[in-house]
């Protein structure tokens, strides 16, 4: 019901408007090839880090306003997420937005989900400071309450409510996807500290993720920190090293990426990942934005 709630806020918006709006379509697809050592190779329609491969329409509405609806060409398993529609909101691009979508925590590299509800972007008065904030309710077993990043470059997050860090596009650099926690599972506190600072083609980031007060005995206290640097030429053709610390259990993660073009919005993205010294996963992912 609520997501149906949702498609019918952005429908009547744009019914509303006294001009047809502007449609334009977004593709961003992926095809995962991936080999974990552990069982056959996996073909997925969606990345081995979590990002979902989806089709979209924006619409461009004669007020000012965007509405947005996007759909899943694949589910992750285990997600507690099964809606097929991925977001759908109507907004005023950095003002307002009003529906289901991706929340303002940290980078969204260690702390990724969706939430229904409704954000604000404003900067404070002192030092011109952006933040952004979010109050949302995903329904029941799934996550509910606020959600907030203040800063740019150097970004502090905070959640406070229930059931963060269950989904499949959470922490997937410390587990697979289908690794995820489900439905009524994970933490009802999170903080975060994010940076991120560029000179020249070279990009250094790092991020620290503090979960606490879980939702079951099996959601323990979890902190993370993840480094990485990035070697970006071009928009399609990088090439990144980064370390993620699950500092609660002592394992690391060291992952090596890849990003070349091969055509016109077609790209090949080669992955490898250790877990400790042992091979965790590694394979290729073609993604597709038009």
């Amino acid at each position: 019901m609520r997501r149906l709630a949702v498609i019918a806020l952005a429908a009547a918006t744009v019914v509303a408007g006294a001009q047809a709006p502007d449609v334009r379509v977004r593709v961003d697809a992926t095809g995962s090839y991936r080999f974990t050592g552990e069982g056959p190779s996996l073909l997925r329609y969606y990345s081995v880090f979590g990002r979902y491969s989806t089709v979209g329409l924006i619409f461009y509405l004669e007020p000012g306003f965007r509405a947005y609806v996007s759909q899943k060409l694949e589910r992750i398993s285990r997600d507690a997420d099964i809606d097929p529609i991925d977001e759908a909101y109507v907004e005023d691009e950095g003002i307002w937005r009003v529906g289901k979508q991706y929340l303002p925590f940290g980078s969204g590299n260690l702390l990724r989900e969706t939430g229904l509800g409704v954000r604000g972007d404003t900067n404070l008065i002192f030092e011109e400071l952006p933040m952004s904030i979010a109050f949302f309710d995903t329904g029941e077993g799934r996550q509910q309450g606020v959600v907030g990043r203040l800063g740019t470059r150097f970004g502090l997050s905070f959640a406070f409510g229930r059931h963060f860090g269950q989904n499949a596009t959470a922490l997937t650099y410390i587990r697979r996807p289908e690794e995820t926690l489900g439905r009524g599972r994970g933490w009802k506190r999170a903080l975060g500290f994010d940076f991120s600072r560029r000179t020249g083609n070279v990009t250094i980031s790092g991020e620290a993720l503090i979960l606490r007060d879980g939702e079951t005995l099996a959601d323990e206290d979890l902190t993370v920190f993840d480094i990485g640097i990035r070697y970006q030429p071009s928009f399609q053709q990088w090439l990144e090293a980064g370390y993620t610390r699950d500092a609660t259990r002592g394992i690391g993660y060291l992952r090596l990426r890849g990003s070349a073009s091969l055509e016109n919005n077609l790209s090949i993205e080669p992955f490898l990942r250790f877990r400790g010294s042992r091979l965790y996963d590694l394979g290729v992912e073609l993604r597709v934005r038009l």
